[in-house]
Parts: C-alpha cells; sequence; structure tokens
C-alpha cells in the first residue's frame, strides 16, 4: 500500500515538529523560537526583524509574536536600528547564548535518532533527493 508523497512529507513535518517542540519545551522554548536563537548565533548574535523573517520564510506578524514571545523570557532583547527607525535589531542575550550549545547538541541527536539504521550514503542520497525536491518547489505547475 503506497501513499501519495505529499501526505508522507506532511506526517513526517508533524512528527518532527511535534517531537523538535516537546523537546524545546524542556527549555522554554518552540521549535521556531530555537531557529530563531540560532539564525542569531550564526549571525553574529543580533540580526534585523526582517532579516529573520526573511530566514523563517514567515510574514512579519508572525515574527513579531515570536520575538515578542522571546523577549518576554529573556532570549532577546530588542532596540531600534539608529540607521532605520522602521527596523529592530534583534539580539542574543546571555540566557540564549549559555543554552545555545545544549540546543545544538539536542538537534544533533534528534537528526541522528531520525537516520537510525541509514548507511552515510543512504543519508547523503535522502539529503541530495530533498534537495531537489526543494528545488522543484519554486518552479511553475504543470499545466
Amino acid at each position: 500500500m503506497s501513499q501519495e508523497l505529499g501526505p508522507l512529507l506532511k506526517q513526517i513535518n508533524d512528527r518532527m515538529q511535534a517531537a523538535a517542540d516537546e523537546g524545546m519545551a524542556k527549555r522554554d522554548l518552540t521549535l521556531a523560537q530555537a531557529r530563531v536563537l540560532g539564525f542569531l548565533k550564526r549571525s553574529g548574535g543580533q540580526a534585523t526583524q526582517k532579516d529573520i523573517e526573511v530566514h523563517l520564510a514567515v510574514s512579519h506578524p508572525t515574527v513579531v509574536g515570536i520575538v515578542a514571545r522571546m523577549e518576554k523570557k529573556g532570549f532577546i532583547v530588542c532596540h531600534p536600528d539608529s540607521t532605520d527607525r522602521r527596523n529592530k535589531i534583534v539580539c542574543l542575550t546571555q540566557k540564549a547564548v549559555e543554552i545555545s550549545d545544549q540546543i545544538k547538541a539536542g538537534i544533533a541527536n534528534a537528526e541522528a535518532w531520525l537516520l537510525r539504521g541509514f548507511t552515510d550514503d543512504e543519508t547523503a542520497q535522502l539529503k541530495y533527493l530533498l534537495e531537489r525536491l526543494l528545488s522543484n518547489i519554486s518552479l511553475p505547475l504543470a499545466p
């Protein structure tokens, strides 16, 4: 009994997100908030709110909500951009920096768990095929 690709990918994504959210809840974070922390860390500890929107590929109101909740929890601080007051600069706090290595290790463990039983060649092939699928999404649909 073969399942169509779309629903299968959706089920995989939903289960991965639920597991990640469960793991992040132990640190008072959601998966989306952890992704923001990772992006900020890779960006030298700060970025504009607009950069976060682009990175997460979500709307402005969504990022505003994520950032507000993270600031309330003490993971980030925000201040206006001195070169463009319409932009907010979002910066990691020491609290976020201290748990970022734990989050990175947790993600590595989760990926290893997900790929358990796969050979290195199978893992490489899977990543290659998923990247091809992702690139196809940007192409127009056939009539």
